[in-house]
């Protein structure tokens, strides 16, 4: 059968999450909808995706894909019809057939994220849902200096919700991590691993700025891994300040090629 991957952005301060919802809104239930009245005579699939965000998290590049019965003729033209019957706050940025054997979650060998925070004694106004507020004060230096204690593979059990881990596996594979700094104020934790538990991303990012800001003296991130035991990392961060950056797949260029004309 034909398949087609998409390119999505979408704000997640306007959905309960990626997944469809009974009776609520979510950006699978958006696009789906969508696709149901521009492919009504071809029968779809339902969306696969590369990762099921949570109720407010954004997304840059999410990449998810449909199988059809019929091809698209005119693949390019379906982005405006999607757009045009999606949801505010939703869009669909590119598209492309890609192999039959593309699943976007099965097929996936890295997520990417990225967290936003603004840092300065006022609230600001115009990153209000869309960065974390930060007015205490942050060594920057010390939670620097914690990062390369997460790259490898580990069990990350400390730094997931403990009701969504119980009976499961808890190692993954961080790859990179870095704190980048886009000015005096604005500072952006990006990390790249093979997958992410539930919550792991806001609780590990929650841990490094309780570690910056002095609230333990002796604890780090190595003696908080020992522990795997969640009570013994820090803060579960809000999820608006949480971005999907973009999705990996060593198998399959076709999604390179996707996000060369979506993501700067």
């Amino acid at each position: 059968m034909p398949n087609y991957a998409l390119c999505v952005e979408f704000d997640g301060g306007l959905f309960y999450g990626w997944q469809r919802q009974k009776n609520l809104p979510t950006v699978q239930e958006s696009i789906e909808s969508a696709l149901k009245t521009i492919l009504s005579k071809n029968p779809h699939s339902h969306l696969s995706v590369a990762g099921r965000t949570d109720t407010g998290v954004h997304g840059l590049g999410m990449i998810c894909n449909f199988k059809t019965e019929i091809p698209l003729t005119h693949p390019n033209k379906v982005i405006h019809s999607i757009n045009a019957l999606t949801k505010d706050g939703v869009t669909t940025k590119a598209i492309c057939e890609v192999p039959e054997t593309f699943h976007s979650r099965f097929s996936c060998s890295a997520r990417e994220y990225l967290y936003k925070i603004h840092y300065t004694k006022h609230e600001p106004v115009f990153s209000k849902g869309r960065a974390l507020w930060v007015k205490s004060p942050v060594d920057w230096n010390r939670v620097e200096a914690e990062l390369s204690h997460l790259i490898g593979e580990k069990d990350f059990r400390s730094f997931a919700k403990s009701k969504s881990m119980e009976g499961k596996k808890a190692v993954r594979e961080i790859f990179s991590v870095q704190l980048e700094r886009l000015g005096e104020d604005q500072f952006q934790f990006r990390i790249k691993a093979d997958g992410f538990m539930h919550n792991m991303v806001r609780i590990t990012i929650g841990t490094l700025l309780d570690i910056g800001k002095g609230r333990w003296e002796t604890r780090s991130i190595n003696s908080i891994l020992e522990e795997k035991n969640r009570t013994e990392a820090g803060t579960t961060l809000p999820p608006y300040g949480l971005y999907f950056v973009r999705a990996y797949y060593e198998d399959y260029p076709e999604i390179n090629e996707l996000y060369k004309t979506t993501l700067p």
